[in-house]
Protein backbone atom coordinates (compact mmCIF):
# COMPACT_ATOMS: atom_id res chain seq x y z
CA UNK A 1 0.00 0.00 0.00
CA UNK A 2 1.94 3.63 -0.92
CA UNK A 3 1.65 6.37 1.62
CA UNK A 4 -1.32 7.92 -0.51
CA UNK A 5 -3.59 4.88 -0.28
CA UNK A 6 -2.74 4.69 3.56
CA UNK A 7 -3.22 7.88 4.14
CA UNK A 8 -7.27 7.45 2.32
CA UNK A 9 -7.88 4.52 4.11
CA UNK A 10 -7.35 6.30 7.89
CA UNK A 11 -9.33 9.19 6.86
CA UNK A 12 -12.11 6.58 5.55
CA UNK A 13 -11.81 4.89 8.87
CA UNK A 14 -11.93 8.21 11.22
CA UNK A 15 -15.42 9.09 8.89
CA UNK A 16 -16.60 5.53 9.94
CA UNK A 17 -15.56 5.67 13.37
CA UNK A 18 -17.28 9.26 13.73
CA UNK A 19 -20.54 7.88 11.94
CA UNK A 20 -20.98 4.97 14.00
CA UNK A 21 -19.63 5.67 17.68
CA UNK A 22 -19.99 9.78 17.43
CA UNK A 23 -23.55 10.07 15.36
CA UNK A 24 -25.62 6.68 15.43
CA UNK A 25 -24.44 5.12 18.81
CA UNK A 26 -25.39 8.56 20.29
CA UNK A 27 -28.51 8.83 18.45
CA UNK A 28 -27.46 12.53 16.97
CA UNK A 29 -29.28 12.02 13.82
CA UNK A 30 -31.80 10.07 12.77
CA UNK A 31 -31.29 9.98 9.08
CA UNK A 32 -27.84 8.66 8.79
CA UNK A 33 -27.76 8.55 4.78
CA UNK A 34 -28.92 12.40 4.87
CA UNK A 35 -26.11 12.54 7.23
CA UNK A 36 -23.47 11.25 5.32
CA UNK A 37 -24.77 13.48 2.20
CA UNK A 38 -24.30 16.20 4.09
CA UNK A 39 -20.83 15.77 5.20
CA UNK A 40 -19.94 15.10 1.49
CA UNK A 41 -21.34 18.21 0.46
CA UNK A 42 -19.42 20.25 3.89
CA UNK A 43 -16.10 18.68 2.20
CA UNK A 44 -17.25 19.96 -1.43
CA UNK A 45 -18.03 23.80 -0.43
CA UNK A 46 -14.98 23.66 2.78
CA UNK A 47 -13.60 27.24 3.13
CA UNK A 48 -16.45 28.76 1.05
CA UNK A 49 -19.70 30.81 2.01
CA UNK A 50 -22.42 28.56 3.25
CA UNK A 51 -25.72 28.42 1.10
CA UNK A 52 -27.95 26.44 3.73
CA UNK A 53 -30.71 25.92 0.99
CA UNK A 54 -29.04 24.81 -1.84
CA UNK A 55 -27.12 21.95 0.21
CA UNK A 56 -31.00 21.15 1.55
CA UNK A 57 -31.34 20.97 -2.27
CA UNK A 58 -28.93 18.98 -2.84
CA UNK A 59 -29.29 16.46 0.22
CA UNK A 60 -32.68 16.24 -0.40
CA UNK A 61 -33.18 17.32 3.58
CA UNK A 62 -34.85 20.66 4.68
CA UNK A 63 -32.83 24.06 5.43
CA UNK A 64 -33.59 23.51 9.17
CA UNK A 65 -32.22 20.08 9.56
CA UNK A 66 -29.38 21.63 7.30
CA UNK A 67 -28.44 24.32 10.46
CA UNK A 68 -29.21 21.39 12.86
CA UNK A 69 -26.28 19.50 11.19
CA UNK A 70 -23.85 22.19 11.17
CA UNK A 71 -24.48 22.58 15.20
CA UNK A 72 -23.74 18.44 15.08
CA UNK A 73 -20.11 19.45 13.41
CA UNK A 74 -19.31 22.13 15.91
CA UNK A 75 -20.80 20.11 19.19
CA UNK A 76 -18.58 17.60 18.24
CA UNK A 77 -15.45 19.90 17.64
CA UNK A 78 -15.21 18.77 13.52
CA UNK A 79 -15.93 22.55 12.67
CA UNK A 80 -15.98 26.08 12.59
CA UNK A 81 -17.70 28.97 11.62
CA UNK A 82 -15.58 31.72 10.48
CA UNK A 83 -18.23 35.10 9.85
CA UNK A 84 -17.35 37.84 7.91
CA UNK A 85 -15.69 41.15 9.25
CA UNK A 86 -18.68 44.00 9.84
CA UNK A 87 -17.61 46.91 11.16
CA UNK A 88 -18.28 48.81 7.61
CA UNK A 89 -16.31 52.47 6.92
CA UNK A 90 -16.75 52.70 3.25
CA UNK A 91 -17.67 49.61 1.74
CA UNK A 92 -20.51 47.64 2.32
CA UNK A 93 -20.26 43.61 2.74
CA UNK A 94 -21.31 41.53 0.22
CA UNK A 95 -23.09 39.01 2.29
CA UNK A 96 -23.51 38.33 6.14
CA UNK A 97 -23.10 34.70 5.29
CA UNK A 98 -20.40 33.01 7.30
CA UNK A 99 -17.80 30.20 5.68
CA UNK A 100 -17.26 27.24 7.32
CA UNK A 101 -14.13 25.06 7.71
CA UNK A 102 -13.69 21.49 9.11
CA UNK A 103 -11.11 20.64 11.74
CA UNK A 104 -8.35 19.02 9.12
CA UNK A 105 -7.66 19.32 5.66
CA UNK A 106 -7.07 16.03 5.14
CA UNK A 107 -10.93 14.91 6.30
CA UNK A 108 -12.09 18.27 4.44
CA UNK A 109 -10.72 16.61 1.09
CA UNK A 110 -11.55 13.37 1.86
CA UNK A 111 -14.98 14.38 2.11
CA UNK A 112 -14.87 16.07 -1.07
CA UNK A 113 -13.42 13.24 -2.97
CA UNK A 114 -10.44 15.29 -4.03
CA UNK A 115 -7.14 13.15 -4.55
CA UNK A 116 -4.23 14.73 -2.50
CA UNK A 117 -1.64 13.71 -5.35
CA UNK A 118 -3.73 15.93 -7.59
CA UNK A 119 -4.54 18.97 -5.73
CA UNK A 120 -3.87 21.95 -7.74
CA UNK A 121 -4.93 25.85 -8.70
CA UNK A 122 -8.17 26.84 -6.58
CA UNK A 123 -8.43 22.89 -4.45
CA UNK A 124 -4.62 23.63 -3.51
CA UNK A 125 -4.78 27.33 -2.71
CA UNK A 126 -8.37 26.42 -0.76
CA UNK A 127 -6.33 23.92 1.48
CA UNK A 128 -3.49 26.27 2.19
CA UNK A 129 -6.07 28.88 3.08
CA UNK A 130 -7.38 26.37 5.82
CA UNK A 131 -4.01 24.60 7.20
CA UNK A 132 -3.25 28.59 7.78
CA UNK A 133 -6.35 28.52 9.52
CA UNK A 134 -5.99 25.70 11.47
CA UNK A 135 -2.54 26.99 12.96
CA UNK A 136 -4.33 30.20 14.11
CA UNK A 137 -7.04 28.41 15.75
CA UNK A 138 -4.45 26.18 17.37
CA UNK A 139 -2.39 29.20 18.79
CA UNK A 140 -5.19 31.09 20.31
CA UNK A 141 -6.49 28.42 21.81
CA UNK A 142 -3.29 26.55 22.67
CA UNK A 143 -2.40 29.78 24.59
CA UNK A 144 -6.00 30.94 25.69
CA UNK A 145 -6.28 34.13 23.51
CA UNK A 146 -8.53 35.90 22.90
CA UNK A 147 -9.02 37.50 19.58
CA UNK A 148 -11.83 36.92 16.70
CA UNK A 149 -10.76 35.26 13.54
CA UNK A 150 -13.49 37.10 10.65
CA UNK A 151 -13.24 36.84 6.37
CA UNK A 152 -13.42 40.29 4.65
CA UNK A 153 -15.14 40.59 1.23
CA UNK A 154 -17.02 43.25 -0.51
CA UNK A 155 -19.87 43.23 -2.92
CA UNK A 156 -17.33 44.05 -5.81
CA UNK A 157 -15.39 40.75 -4.62
CA UNK A 158 -12.47 42.34 -3.01
CA UNK A 159 -11.64 39.68 -0.23
CA UNK A 160 -9.07 39.30 2.78
CA UNK A 161 -9.05 36.07 4.23
CA UNK A 162 -8.76 36.59 7.44
CA UNK A 163 -8.97 39.77 9.95
CA UNK A 164 -8.00 39.07 13.39
CA UNK A 165 -9.69 40.56 16.08
CA UNK A 166 -10.94 44.33 15.51
CA UNK A 167 -8.91 44.66 12.79
CA UNK A 168 -5.97 44.41 14.65
CA UNK A 169 -4.17 41.76 11.96
CA UNK A 170 -5.23 41.37 8.16
CA UNK A 171 -3.63 37.90 6.63
CA UNK A 172 -4.15 37.01 2.76
CA UNK A 173 -2.90 33.61 1.88
CA UNK A 174 -1.54 32.82 -1.58
CA UNK A 175 -0.21 29.47 -3.00
CA UNK A 176 2.36 31.06 -5.58
CA UNK A 177 5.69 31.35 -5.16
CA UNK A 178 6.27 34.76 -5.76
CA UNK A 179 3.38 37.23 -4.61
CA UNK A 180 2.76 40.45 -6.85
CA UNK A 181 1.04 43.61 -5.92
CA UNK A 182 -1.64 42.87 -8.59
CA UNK A 183 -2.63 40.02 -5.94
CA UNK A 184 -3.17 41.84 -3.41
CA UNK A 185 -5.85 43.74 -4.59
CA UNK A 186 -8.45 42.81 -1.28
CA UNK A 187 -5.67 43.22 1.12
CA UNK A 188 -4.46 46.66 0.42
CA UNK A 189 -8.24 47.73 -0.13
CA UNK A 190 -8.71 46.61 3.14
CA UNK A 191 -5.90 48.36 4.63
CA UNK A 192 -6.60 51.99 3.27
CA UNK A 193 -10.00 51.48 5.04
CA UNK A 194 -8.10 49.92 8.29
CA UNK A 195 -5.17 52.26 8.16
CA UNK A 196 -3.78 50.30 11.71
CA UNK A 197 -3.87 46.97 10.22
CA UNK A 198 -0.90 44.74 10.14
CA UNK A 199 -1.35 43.36 7.15
CA UNK A 200 1.07 39.96 5.86
CA UNK A 201 0.77 37.61 3.03
CA UNK A 202 1.54 33.79 3.56
CA UNK A 203 2.62 32.50 0.48
CA UNK A 204 5.46 30.19 -0.96
CA UNK A 205 7.78 33.00 -1.32
CA UNK A 206 11.50 31.63 -0.93
CA UNK A 207 12.01 34.73 1.61
CA UNK A 208 10.82 36.89 4.06
CA UNK A 209 10.42 40.36 2.00
CA UNK A 210 8.38 44.04 2.08
CA UNK A 211 6.33 45.33 -0.25
CA UNK A 212 6.11 49.13 -0.56
CA UNK A 213 2.81 49.78 -1.92
CA UNK A 214 2.96 53.42 -1.03
CA UNK A 215 4.53 56.17 1.35
CA UNK A 216 2.05 55.33 4.30
CA UNK A 217 1.68 50.88 3.39
CA UNK A 218 3.89 48.09 3.79
CA UNK A 219 3.01 44.85 3.03
CA UNK A 220 4.94 41.72 4.59
CA UNK A 221 5.30 38.95 2.62
CA UNK A 222 6.50 35.89 4.37
CA UNK A 223 7.25 32.15 3.65
CA UNK A 224 4.35 30.12 5.45
CA UNK A 225 7.13 28.57 7.57
CA UNK A 226 8.10 31.70 8.70
CA UNK A 227 4.99 33.68 9.65
CA UNK A 228 3.97 30.18 11.31
CA UNK A 229 7.38 30.63 13.28
CA UNK A 230 6.07 34.27 14.17
CA UNK A 231 2.48 32.99 14.82
CA UNK A 232 3.82 30.48 17.76
CA UNK A 233 6.95 33.09 19.19
CA UNK A 234 3.33 35.61 19.82
CA UNK A 235 5.04 38.08 17.50
CA UNK A 236 1.70 38.32 15.02
CA UNK A 237 -0.74 39.01 17.28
Amino acid sequence: MSSAEFIVENLKAYVNVYLTDEIQHEGLVRNLSGFSAFLEMVGLSNGEMINMSNIARDCHIDRSTVQGYFQILIDTMLGYFIYPYHKKIKRDLLVATPKFYLFDTGIANYLGRREFSDLKGDAAGRSFEHYILMELIAYRDLNKKRFDIYYWRTKTGLEVDFILSQAEVAIEVKISKQVHQQDLKGLIAFCKEHPNTKPYVVSQDSMSRKLQVDDTLSIAILPWKNFLEKLWAGEVV
